[in-house]
């Protein structure tokens, strides 16, 4: 799909292209690459209905370096065109660039990454893009300028319909997770999400078949949820490991757990070490800000992954302690430009001004019932989403905070 400005220099000839001009081509790398490789790694988790492709646009203009989809079902997915139309799309731009820097300096120049961790023959590589970084000039000595990465994750009891799913949906991905964490009972009595927790030959024989059809260098990555009995988890992690799963990702949260209750980071430095270094992890729950990733980093995890921090506020990883103006103007554009659906769109601003807004404001928000009526509002309250169509953003710039 073509953008229409949003980092596209060729839509606007006002624009100065001369200080990106020299950029080096950005390095294309496996998700478990990144997080090996590289200090902070930023990822928009599986969210339900919410992590569609206008917000993960979104997102990756803020410093969210990898994007997940929603849990897609696998068994619709491989046999229902219309399935697969309704539950996935993506664009040749909805990947971010971005300078990152390196665990060890040697990784400046990409020296230290094995040519064999970069995109192999077998990947998929995207069209040309039109993705810029937020500056054209590298914030250290040290960084590097990387592409980012979109990952599909998805829920199957089975890994005959994992692996179908798995090569449909290749073309377009970097990567496929498998969901072993959905706590809701529907899922659980179909055999998906948490109902995975306890199936640790399961788990090994379905990551082993997709790896079988797709070849050992695909990304088969898996999300567990930590159990009351932390046995199971180490049984699980090492179950995964011997199929070959290329990351994990650890909510620390158990099944019966609500999003009310705190995060068990303790579960989760025990999952990381279950894993032996082995392969890199994530951890997932209760990301907020930045604290609360540096939090989630001293268990050892090699990346973060934020859910309803990054509904609330898409600016976080950015550095951005609530919604700032500019990220509700960009979220405007996106939706236009790709036709998001009314429901969703008005979903996803409800969340972001949410802080900015007061009770009846609220009330007012929500009764709202067009992307018109929508955007006529925001109109109302100094949200200049028109101004902005035709530059190349840059996410840092600026400290600006929402205030209507």
């Amino acid at each position: 799909m073509s953008r229409i400005g949003l980092d596209n220099p060729e839509t606007d000839p006002s624009i100065d292209e001369s200080p990106f001009a020299d950029l080096p081509e950005p390095l294309i790398l496996p998700v478990p690459t990144m997080l090996d490789n590289f200090q902070t790694v930023n990822i928009l988790a599986p969210l339900v209905r919410c992590s569609k492709l206008p917000f993960r646009h979104l997102c990756s203009l803020y410093e969210t370096h990898v994007n997940t989809t929603p849990m897609i079902l696998a068994e619709e997915f491989s046999r229902s065109q219309i399935a697969r139309t309704s539950d996935f799309s993506t664009s040749t731009d909805e990947r971010g660039v971005y300078w990152m820097e390196p665990r060890y300096s040697a990784v400046s120049s990409g020296s230290s990454i094995h040519p064999e961790d970069r995109v192999s023959k077998s990947y998929h590589v995207s069209p040309a893009h039109t993705r810029l970084p937020p500056t054209a000039e590298a914030p250290t000595k040290h960084s590097v300028l990387v592409r980012g990465a979109l990952i599909a994750q998805f829920a199957s009891p089975n890994g005959k319909s994992l692996a179908d799913a798995a090569e449909l949906i290749s073309p377009y991905v970097d990567g496929l997770d498998l969901n072993c964490g959905c706590p809701q009972k529907w899922a659980y009595n179909e055999g998906i999400g948490c109902a995975l927790l306890r199936k640790p030959e399961l788990v090994r024989d379905m990551v082993r078949t997709v790896k079988d059809r797709m070849g050992w260098n695909w990304p088969v990555s898996i999300k567990i949820r930590v159990d009351p009995d932390l046995q199971n988890t180490d049984t699980l992690v090492k179950s995964a490991l011997q199929a070959g799963v290329s990351h994990i990702t650890i909510h620390g949260r158990t099944r019966h757990q609500a999003s009310t209750e705190p995060v068990d980071l303790e579960a989760i430095k025990f999952a990381v070490e279950c894993a032996r270094g082995e392969v890199p992890t994530v951890a997932n729950g209760d990301l907020w800000d930045l604290e609360d990733a540096r939090k989630m980093r001293e268990t050892g995890v090699k990346g973060v992954m934020a859910a309803r921090g990054l509904l609330a506020n898409p600016a976080l990883f950015a550095g951005y302690d609530k919604t700032p103006q500019h990220a509700v103007e960009q979220f405007v554009n996106v939706s236009l430009d790709y036709g998001f659906i009314f429901p969703l769109f008005h979903r996803h601003l409800a969340y972001m001004l949410e802080s900015h807004f007061s009770r009846a404001e609220k009330t007012w928000f929500n009764s709202l019932s067009s992307t018109v009526s929508t955007v006529d509002y925001l109109a109302s309250r100094g949200i200049d989403f028109s101004s902005s169509r035709s530059t190349i953003w840059d996410a840092r710039r600026g400290r600006t905070v929402l205030r209507i």
